[in-house]
C-alpha cells in the first residue's frame, strides 16, 4: 500500500542554486532541500547523530557534510556514508506551476 502525502509549495524553483541546500517549512515540519543535477532532494533537517541542522551543511555533489560532527549523508539515498547504521529519512518532491514541493506523510509524526 503506498503511502498517502500531503504536499507542500516550499520554494520557488529558481530560488534554489544548483548544488546549494536550505531549510524550508513543509506543514509542520522543517526539512532539508538541495537542488543536485536540476533535482531536488528532501531530507530530514536534524542529523541523527548529533542533531545537527543539515540544511546548514556543505554540499558537494550529492554528499552532505553534517555541520556539526562532519559526518556525510547522501542526499540522495538517504544513506550515512560516515556510518552504515544511520539513514536519514527521505521525502519525495515535485516541481508544479514554478514550485517545488515536498511531501510530508500523513503518519502523524512530528519529525
Amino acid at each position: 500500500m503506498e503511502r498517502a502525502d500531503e504536499f507542500f509549495k516550499v520554494l520557488e524553483v529558481g530560488d534554489l542554486a544548483e548544488g546549494e541546500g536550505c531549510v524550508v517549512q513543509a506543514g509542520i515540519k522543517k526539512i532539508a532541500l538541495f537542488r543536485v543535477d536540476g533535482q531536488y532532494h528532501a531530507i530530514q533537517n536534524h542529523c541523527p547523530h548529533a542533531g545537527g541542522f543539515l540544511g546548514l551543511g556543505d554540499l558537494s555533489g550529492t554528499q552532505l557534510v553534517c555541520p556539526r560532527h562532519a559526518w556525510v549523508f547522501d542526499v540522495a539515498s538517504g544513506n550515512c556514508l560516515s556510518n552504515p547504521r544511520y539513514c536519514v529519512k527521505q521525502y519525495r518532491t515535485r516541481l508544479e506551476d514554478g514550485w517545488v514541493l515536498v511531501g510530508v506523510p500523513d503518519d502523524g509524526k512530528l519529525m
